[in-house]
């Protein structure tokens, strides 16, 4: 769906992080699917353990979900700047490696800051592609 040969699609990971509707229900499907799957669901522990560490006191995760490929999720956070840095330390970190990183900053009101954010835990799917 988000990954085409071997990238994370920009256009569709754009529209994905964009929309409430397509977001909410990208989480459910990776969810789902790693029901049945615990090396998946292992993933997910790692790159959750991952995401809270580096946000720390500055933010909230509210969700994060993979699959054996990819991970979504969201962030709230009381600065834009907070979900920038904690972008810039997701795509840095070695304990939990991303091999690309696609970011929607968002804001939810007036101190309601953060963002959603699509990233490869494949490392042949270490590229973006797009228009």
């Amino acid at each position: 769906m988000l990954l085409s040969e071997g990238a994370v699609s920009v256009q569709k990971s754009e529209a994905l992080l964009g929309s409430d509707k397509a977001f909410a229900q990208a989480i459910s499907q990776f969810e789902r699917d790693a029901a049945g799957h615990p090396e998946v669901q292992d993933l997910t522990r790692l790159y959750r353990t991952a995401a809270n560490r580096l946000m720390g006191q500055d933010g909230t995760l509210v969700s994060l979900a993979c699959g054996y490929s990819l991970c979504v999720g969201e962030i709230r956070s009381r600065t834009d700047e907070d979900f920038s840095a904690w972008s810039e330390a997701i795509g840095m970190d070695k304990a939990a490696p991303v091999y690309s990183l696609a970011t929607a900053p968002m804001t939810w009101g007036r101190d309601q800051h953060g963002g959603r954010f699509v990233f490869s835990v494949d490392p042949a799917a270490n590229g973006m592609a797009g228009p």
